[in-house]
């Protein structure tokens, strides 16, 4: 057996110890939470189908909305989802399911989801998690952390109330560590066209407004420079605690026993 190969094998057993305790409650506190998990661009609530059972496993709820445009609602008007839409989505969730000090966890274009709920100011989220996401203060949009040629381009389709296709999945290993072939498969047919107005729509209140938690969980294998330089702005803000898991962008598709333990190892 050659050393990679060991040393993935050892830490996913490690992942699942450490999964193990939590769920017997060791290290972990006797209030059981509810996690509200927000998907990333193209995906749907299919993108926590790995990790949302073990959470439950661990004596925690869990609740997995679908974005507007997307997933299974994907023919929800999807050239006009943009960001207030997805806000309203989780806000009335929240409202709706009547959840209270919530652990609302954003991943990737999902951090905008999160910055707006938290500038909505509903008063029923306790910690804000943003997974490897982006962080957009008030009046800023994802938009803003793209090369301006890219935000050229979906200010463009925006306009035109058009959508941005998926990557194809060749590039999936690179952007999101989508490399498993049967993984590939089963997400291809699921990542659908989202919104540009989603991409360019600003974040509306300030997200810092409410004293409230927020941890940002950076996925250390994720070559993006783009989300390196964000962790890096984090990591000098005080308002923010800073954390790592070892996986790539989309690790609570690839390894979920790491990332619930991670994202559980937060309190």
């Amino acid at each position: 057996m050659n050393i990679q190969r060991r040393a993935a094998i050892i830490g996913a057993a490690s992942a699942s110890l450490a999964l193990q305790a939590c769920a017997t409650g060791a290290g972990n506190p006797a209030k059981p939470r509810h996690y509200v998990l927000v998907h990333g661009a193209w995906h749907g609530a299919w993108a926590w189908s790995k990790a949302a059972p073990l959470l439950r496993q661990a004596g925690h709820g869990v609740s997995a909305p679908t974005l507007s445009g997307l997933g299974e609602r994907s023919h929800v008007s999807a050239g006009t989802s943009g960001l207030a839409v997805h806000v309203e989505d989780i806000v009335s969730h929240l409202m709706m399911e009547d959840l209270r000090d919530v652990v609302l966890v954003g991943h990737s274009y999902a951090g905008c989801v999160v910055s707006g709920v938290l500038g909505a100011r509903t008063g029923r989220v306790a910690h804000a998690v943003y997974v490897d996401a982006f962080v957009p203060g008030q009046a800023q949009a994802m938009a803003n952390f793209v090369p301006p040629p890219v935000k050229a381009d979906f200010e463009r389709l925006a306009a035109q109330n058009a959508t941005v296709p998926p990557p194809p999945a060749a590039s999936w290993g690179e952007r999101w560590g989508l490399t498993d072939a049967a993984l590939v498969a089963w997400a291809q047919p699921r990542m659908k066209p989202q919104a540009a107005l989603s991409f360019v729509e600003p974040v509306r209140g300030d997200p810092l407004a409410e004293p409230i938690r927020r941890t940002y969980l950076k996925c250390t294998l994720n070559p993006n420079p783009g989300f390196k330089s964000i962790a890096d702005g984090i990591k000098k803000d005080g308002r923010f605690r800073y954390a790592e898991v070892e996986g790539h962008h989309d690790v609570m598709l690839i390894d979920p026993p790491r990332f619930v333990s991670s994202l559980l190892s937060l309190g």
